[in-house]
């Protein structure tokens, strides 16, 4: 038995918590959303976050999955992975489950989250926060300038307008983790995420030193 009194998150004691998973166990979303504040906050884990991993385990639903990868990408080391790991195989398996299922606006999210459960990823909203706008802010690795990788454009673009053509990946020659989500994607017939994909793991070139790099490598 927790006792949440003893535990804390961001706004102190977490003897609310109980009350907040059984509420959202219910599908109160204002319950979600104190959760996420409370858990999660501005992306930081606390000692109550982790003990919620088993409840979160129990509700098995998406909800539940994308606020435990939240809390798991944060502060998911190798000693909270050991302690909560029934709850984490538990949630990986809800979270596959769900995926194929999941609607294109949301699916990279839940993606992203197989992946942080899985211990791949130890970032969470880093493939996904482009995905909806199709841009991506990157940093070129030699000269620091900051710049947009334009998706639905095919360029990489500077703040003062220059541009150069983006090189999006073949997925025959792609590898690793790029391999794995644009497989996954396709597989799932999530085409834009798919294509986006192709672009993340793909050559961009920067407009101010002419630097090329793959684009992931910044990113991730």
């Amino acid at each position: 038995m927790t006792d949440w009194s003893v535990l804390h998150h961001a706004y102190g004691t977490a003897e609310d918590v109980p009350g907040l998973l059984a509420r959202a166990a219910a599908n109160d979303r204002e319950a979600w959303t104190e959760l996420w504040s409370a858990l999660c906050h501005q992306g930081t884990s606390y000692p109550a976050s982790y003990a919620a991993l088993p409840h979160l385990a129990d509700m098995a639903n998406v909800d539940a999955v994308l606020l435990a990868a939240g809390i798991l990408a944060d502060g998911g080391d190798d000693e909270v992975r050991a302690e909560h790991a029934a709850s984490i195989t538990r949630l990986s398996k809800t979270a596959n489950a769900v995926l194929p299922d999941t609607d294109e606006d949301a699916y990279t999210y839940v993606l992203e989250s197989v992946l942080v459960l899985e211990g791949v990823l130890d970032q969470a909203d880093v493939l996904s926060w482009g995905m909806t706008d199709q841009e991506y802010e990157v940093e070129c690795p030699e000269c620091d300038t900051p710049m947009f990788v334009v998706v639905d454009e095919g360029v990489s673009r500077t703040e003062e307008g220059g541009e150069r053509p983006l090189r999006p990946a073949d997925p025959a020659a792609l590898e690793g983790l790029g391999r794995r989500v644009w497989e996954t994607a396709t597989a799932h017939g999530k085409e834009k995420v798919a294509h986006t994909f192709r672009y993340v793991f793909g050559q961009a070139t920067c407009p101010e030193c002419d630097t090329g790099f793959t684009v992931s490598e910044v990113l991730l």
